[in-house]
């Protein structure tokens, strides 16, 4: 079943109305504006090139981070938040969860949220954003124009969207607290809040334990259900840091080492399939 097209398209993001023009929201601002709900939704697990298991990443969450919703989000691959949805519903976690998968689309990635099948890489945009929302997903733009990034969406992209009255972004990530949000967090701000007017989140786009919760979400709420209705109704904000020396370190290590078992196994399942 499809969404219906928000109504916040074409209006001034009233989630990040009290922010100027190329800044995050502070933890104080959220308080004060009752967004006390804190979400990341951005992140890898051993599935594709992340570092953490899907065990290690629930229980870093659980313990070492005040998040109150998730979302796994591998690329091009939605096994791993599904095995991780199973293993969270069987404990009690005190976060909430939400399945989700980055998209490799022909014109940059894209987040796909609240979704149950894989969405197939190298299709168009819009394609991509239709399948989403056949689902009944939400379909966010990840570190949207950096310029030198290939993986990211650029302006006339957006342009084109956003002029379609039959295919619409749900939300943008203005803060991607890796390199990729480096260069292009503060210019996604910017050609947001002057032209586009999506709802914003922020998150940590992590691919080792220690990046999680980097970057965040700030929302009204604490539930996945309260983060869904704070994007459709423009009421999110994006928030956090950058990734840390430490989260740099454990990423490269494990690239160089490419030893994970999770990804061994499923290369082992998709050779005899």
């Amino acid at each position: 079943m499809g969404t219906i097209k928000p109504v916040t398209k074409e209006r001034t993001s009233t989630g990040t109305a009290m922010l100027k023009k190329h800044s995050k929201m502070t933890a104080e601002q959220a308080y004060r504006a009752g967004k006390h709900g804190k979400a990341d939704t951005h992140m890898h697990s051993t599935y594709s090139d992340g570092s953490g298991t899907i065990e290690e990443i629930l229980e870093h969450v659980q313990l070492r981070t005040n998040l109150d919703v998730i979302a796994i989000t591998d690329h091009d691959c939605i096994e791993g938040a599904l095995r991780a949805r199973d293993l969270w519903a069987r404990k009690s976690y005190r976060f909430d969860f939400i399945v989700g998968e980055e998209i490799t689309t022909l014109e940059g990635h894209l987040l796909g949220l609240f979704i149950e099948e894989r969405i197939q890489p190298g299709l168009s945009m819009e394609q991509s954003i239709d399948l989403i929302h056949e689902q009944g997903g939400l379909a966010i733009i990840a570190h949207p124009l950096h310029r030198f990034f290939r993986h990211s969406c650029q302006r006339h992209v957006m342009d084109r969207i956003h002029a379609s009255k039959d295919v619409w972004f749900d939300g943008i990530e203005t803060w991607n607290a890796s390199f990729c949000g480096v260069y292009s967090n503060y210019v996604a701000m910017g050609a947001n809040r002057q032209r586009y007017g999506l709802p914003e989140v922020g998150n940590s786009d992590a691919h080792s334990i220690s990046a999680i919760s980097c970057g965040m979400t700030w929302f009204e709420g604490k539930g996945a259900q309260d983060l869904r209705t704070s994007i459709e109704s423009n009421l999110t904000a994006p928030g956090g840091t950058l990734w840390s020396i430490p989260a740099y370190y454990q990423w490269l290590r494990h690239r160089m080492s490419n030893n994970s078992p999770d990804l061994e196994v499923r290369v082992s399942q998709e050779s005899v399939s």
